[in-house]
């Protein structure tokens, strides 16, 4: 299949929000919004306690990871201000895999990818 096709792109990147939304709630954070658009600056808005984050969530096919552009930091940064959260990046890549493990993700009818994520930034 290629990488380029769109619902595959839309695919992978509801993957990691899902991803991203599944480890927030299993350590006690609440999700007020969920974006599934994946032009729009953050995709999660979270909050635990007196701790409230925006997220920007991007993913790819391994070896490459999800970016964030300069524009879209801009306006994750503008948001996060008014809303006073703290602005996040969380860049997931995903690779083809063969054995069964808790993280693997039916993407495409027939093919398994693994989720290879090394945590979240604070954007600046």
């Amino acid at each position: 299949m290629d990488h380029n096709d769109l619902e595959f792109e839309r695919n992978i990147h509801e993957v990691g929000i899902a991803y991203i939304h599944d480890l927030l709630d299993g350590v006690g954070f609440r999700i007020n919004d969920v974006n599934k658009d994946p032009d729009h600056h953050f995709q999660l808005f979270a909050q635990k306690k007196d701790r409230t984050m925006l997220i920007a969530v991007r993913t790819a096919c391994h070896p490459d990871v999800g970016t964030i552009d300069i524009a879209t930091k801009k306006k994750l940064l503008e948001e996060s201000e008014q809303l006073n959260a703290t602005p996040y990046f969380a860049g997931l890549s995903l690779t083809v895999t063969k054995v069964n493990d808790i993280q693997v993700e039916d993407i495409i009818k027939g093919e398994e990818y693994k989720i290879i994520f090394n945590g979240m930034t604070v954007v600046r």
